[in-house]
């Protein structure tokens, strides 16, 4: 591969879901590679339902604040594929990223070879394994690394140099991978802890979750630690990120002990997120309120921070649990609701009419995106939803004001 383009194909090109309760394929795969994850910087692991990417984003502002060398790994991205690696902020060049695509690739191809087709890496464990190379060829002083889905069996979860763990939040979200109750979810998101390590978690994780979460970092002999809002505050709006902020704090005085309350703060003025009640428009924001969890704490960003009526307009994956929070939204006079249509993503398909039961009726449904701004051209209008249906929202609106 020599252009970014075939770099994107082949990684988009790869199974989208394998086998989630092992790690098989990455192991194999990380055994070809020399296990670039075994020299990684310290680390600094993120899960939670909600409120992973704000606090991933938090950290590694103060981090760069105080002058050391972070990289931080994400997903998904916003609107460009490189967003998911970043040194200091700053984007993996696309030289850099067919670089470690190709060597990724010559990689699986041999795992693939080797066990005749019977174990093939899929996308997201090729995408994790570009980071591991890439950071550990980076001599970073700290990696900030997202769970893409749970924890336990997360293809991030193969990492040996965890300082800390952090569990954000805790709430129904993927229940056909991770379980069905918050208690399950709890322990496939503390599955992240390690011997070593200290445990940080989120002021808003309910006391159920935090008996699975304390119970496993116990038994691993982590130490933990609970966040609580405080008197820090960072550049990223919603009301909701005053929880996200007290746990970032946390989790860096929790690694580097010794960090100036100055120095932190200035670190989060810096810190910047799209896609995060984000106000890309005089009367438009979005937000990536993807679950029930979420579109609750959207809905009292907009209690606290808009006056007059707000349209609220969702795109939405068909296995999210939104149904519930929808009659939350339908039932405050500010609000009107309204859905669009979204096609989803390869093997998860968007929300259609016909899935939503409500017994309230006022729930408008738009052909488009483009006839619902048409339509509420003098209202404040709130886009959300799935991220990646606002990651093409974003790109879209941003070409257009440009």
């Amino acid at each position: 591969m020599k252009r970014i383009e075939e770099a994107l194909a082949y990684i988009h090109g790869r199974p989208k879901a394998g086998k989630k309760d092992s790690f098989t394929r990455l192991d194999a795969l990380m055994t070809v590679l020399g296990h670039p994850e075994d020299r990684l910087a310290e680390t600094i692991h993120i899960t939670g339902t909600n409120g992973k990417g704000s606090v991933a984003t938090m950290v590694t502002a103060v981090a760069k604040e105080v002058g050391l060398r972070v990289g931080t790994f994400t997903s998904p991205f916003m609107t460009d594929f490189r967003e998911r690696f970043q040194i200091n902020g700053e984007l993996i060049t696309p030289a850099d990223l067919i670089l470690y695509t190709n060597k990724v690739k010559e990689a699986t191809d041999r795992v693939e070879q080797a066990s005749s087709g019977q174990l093939t890496p899929t996308e997201f464990e090729v995408v994790t394994a570009i980071m591991f190379l890439y950071f550990a060829d980076q001599d970073l002083d700290l990696a900030v690394i997202e769970v893409g889905i749970g924890g336990r069996f997360d293809s991030t979860n193969i990492l040996k140099t965890t300082k800390v763990a952090v569990v954000t939040t805790v709430a129904l979200d993927h229940q056909a991978m991770l379980g069905d109750t918050v208690a399950a979810i709890a322990g496939q998101k503390a599955g992240i802890i390690k011997p070593g390590s200290k445990t940080v978690i989120g002021p808003g994780v309910t006391a159920e979750a935090k008996e699975v979460i304390e119970a496993q970092a116990k038994e691993v002999g982590s130490p933990v630690l609970v966040a609580q809002v405080g008197s820090f505050h960072s550049a990223l709006s919603g009301s909701f990120q005053a929880d996200n902020t007290a746990t970032a704090v946390l989790a860096l005085k929790t690694w580097r002990p010794n960090l100036q309350d100055e120095v932190i703060q200035a670190g989060l003025d810096q810190a910047f997120l799209a896609g995060r009640f984000e106000q890309i428009q005089p009367k438009i924001y979005l937000d990536g309120a993807h679950n029930q969890a979420g579109i609750q704490a959207l809905h009292r960003s907009i209690k606290e921070n808009l006056a007059g009526p707000v349209t609220v307009i969702i795109g939405s994956l068909a296995d999210k649990n939104v149904d519930l929070a929808f009659l939350e939204l339908e039932k405050d006079p500010q609000i009107t609701l309204a859905l669009v249509p979204f096609e989803g993503v390869a093997g998860r398909p968007g929300l259609q009419k016909d899935q939503v039961d409500l017994a309230n009726q006022d729930l408008i449904w738009y052909d488009s995106l483009d006839q619902a701004l048409s339509e509420n051209q003098e209202k404040t209008v709130v886009i959300t939803g799935s991220l990646y249906f606002i990651s093409d929202v974003r790109r879209e609106l941003c070409q257009k004001k440009s």
